[in-house]
């Protein structure tokens, strides 16, 4: 468990909808887990677009408990690989088309591999305000070459965006040139351990892998134990925010990794600062990892064909939910209290 009582980011969070619009993808990469499926068809262009709809009005109830300048929300169209959904140009003109009456800011944002074509990215560049590109190095030389042209392309453009270097252990001199590449072009990035189940071993880090991602320094019986297990993982010993932000422990302390992410009974607003959405499946969760529920329970809080009963649930549920989970994945940032007296302390500024 923690040694410290409450945990919040050091900026000011924006409302973060993760949307995964398809599950088919053009990689496939080892450690995605459930996270694509090529033999599952894309979803329709109308059901998509209902679905835009649908997190407006859900962001909605949540804009009308902030202070205005935190009513700024981001859509992250993501998947699989959301780029290569053969109706992606006409779902991003229209959430472009939405944002426009709204009375609070909506960003538009893809998580992408970017192993796109360039006619297609070049159109579709236009209608995205953030990029995160993720680097996978099991993909080929030519999708790497591809991958390094594209984002060339967002620096032209003068687009927001920074990449994501996913550090295989595997494949580690392929990360290191690309987080080489990225410093010779003045390109933002971050270097991100791959999370993993911890009877997975194969994503296990060397002792001097380990301490390059910022890794406290194992402990003898972690030494002892990497000789069977093939390496330290060190998803069990904390990690970083997914953005490598700052974050702020007992309200003053600053720190970019936390170890011992385990929250289980503590206050937490995750469901003021996330939404998650399958759209393969209609299920709509808080959250992507955690996805604990209003009634704090673990699933999902309804169902893309039910729209009206998430909504109404929104509006009534409690000012907190009660973690039960183990580990905290996406949604460490979201502000959380070991106490009642003290969530409601530090959820003074976030909400009115």
């Amino acid at each position: 468990m923690p040694d410290f009582k409450t945990l919040e980011p050091t900026n000011s969070p924006a409302f973060q909808i993760a949307w995964e619009s398809t599950l088919k993808c053009n990689l496939d990469c080892s450690y995605c887990g459930d996270g694509h499926n090529n033999k599952i068809p894309h979803p329709s262009l109308d059901d998509s677009l209902e679905t835009i709809d649908f997190i407006i009005d859900y962001v909605d109830v949540v804009m009308q408990r902030k202070p205005q300048h935190l009513k700024i929300a981001n859509l992250n169209i993501q998947g699989g690989e959301s780029l290569v959904h053969p109706n992606i140009l006409e779902i991003l003109q229209y959430a472009t088309k939405r944002v426009d009456s709204l009375l609070w800011h909506l960003s538009i944002a893809t998580i992408t591999n970017a192993v796109i074509k360039d006619k297609i990215w070049k159109n579709l560049v236009t209608y995205i305000d953030n990029f995160t590109i993720s680097f996978h190095t099991e993909s080929t030389f030519a999708q790497q070459e591809q991958i390094r042209k594209n984002i060339l392309y967002l620096v032209q453009e003068q687009k927001n965006f920074h990449v994501s270097v996913l550090m295989h252990p595997k494949h580690w001199d392929t990360c290191l040139e690309m987080i080489k590449w990225c410093e010779q072009n003045n390109i933002p990035h971050i270097k991100r351990q791959i999370d993993h189940h911890w009877l997975d071993m194969r994503f296990n880090y060397s002792k001097e892998q380990a301490a390059y991602l910022g890794a406290p320094k194992p402990k003898l019986k972690d030494i002892a134990a990497a000789v069977l297990t093939n390496g330290l993982d060190i998803s069990s010993q904390g990690r970083s925010c997914c953005s490598n932000q700052e974050l702020c422990t007992n309200k003053c302390n600053i720190t970019t990794r936390i170890e011992g992410n385990n929250f289980k009974g503590w206050k937490c607003s995750v469901h003021e600062f996330f939404l998650y959405i399958r759209q393969t499946t209609g299920e709509v969760f808080t959250n992507k990892d955690c996805r604990m529920k209003f009634d704090n329970t673990v699933g999902p809080i309804g169902f893309l064909n039910n729209k009206d009963a998430i909504l109404k649930d929104l509006k009534e549920s409690n000012n907190f939910i009660i973690c039960k989970k183990k580990q905290c994945w996406c949604g460490l940032c979201a502000p959380k209290a070991k106490t009642t007296n003290d969530y409601n302390e530090i959820m003074k500024k976030y909400n009115v």
